[in-house]
C-alpha cells in the first residue's frame, strides 16, 4: 500500500472514530442530564433527555455498522485504537440508556403508588 493511501485511510478511520465518540458522548451528556431530572422527579424532562440519547446513539452505530459492513465484504479496516475507543464509548452509552430507561419506569412507578 503506497504511503498517501495509508495516511488517506488512516485518517478516514480516525475522523469517523471522532464522529462516533462525538455523538456517543453527546448520548451519554444527555442520559446524565435524564438521571439529574429523574433526580428532581421530573419525569417528562428525563424521558425526553433520553430520548435525544437514544438518537445520539442510532447516529454513532449507524457509523460504526457502516464501517463494518465494509470489513464483512471483505475489505480489511486496520486495527486502530481510537476507533476500538469508540466503540467501547458507544457500548457503554448503549448500557447507560438501557438503564436510565428502567430507572425512569421504576421511578414512575414507584411514584404512582
Amino acid at each position: 500500500m503506497e504511503e498517501t493511501q495509508y495516511l488517506e485511510e488512516n485518517n478516514q478511520l480516525n475522523q469517523l472514530s471522532m464522529n462516533i465518540l462525538v455523538h456517543a458522548g453527546n448520548a451519554r451528556d444527555h442520559l446524565v442530564q435524564s438521571l439529574e431530572s429523574l433526580e428532581e422527579m421530573n419525569f417528562e424532562k428525563a424521558q425526553l433527555e433520553v430520548k435525544a440519547a437514544r438518537k445520539e446513539v442510532v447516529i454513532a452505530h449507524g457509523l460504526q455498522t457502516d464501517t463494518l459492513q465494509l470489513e464483512a465484504t471483505g475489505e480489511q479496516i486496520r486495527y486502530s485504537t481510537l476507533f476500538c475507543h469508540a466503540q467501547d464509548t458507544l457500548m457503554t452509552a448503549q448500557s447507560e440508556i438501557l438503564i436510565g430507561e428502567h430507572l425512569i419506569r421504576l421511578f414512575e412507578k414507584f411514584c404512582q403508588k
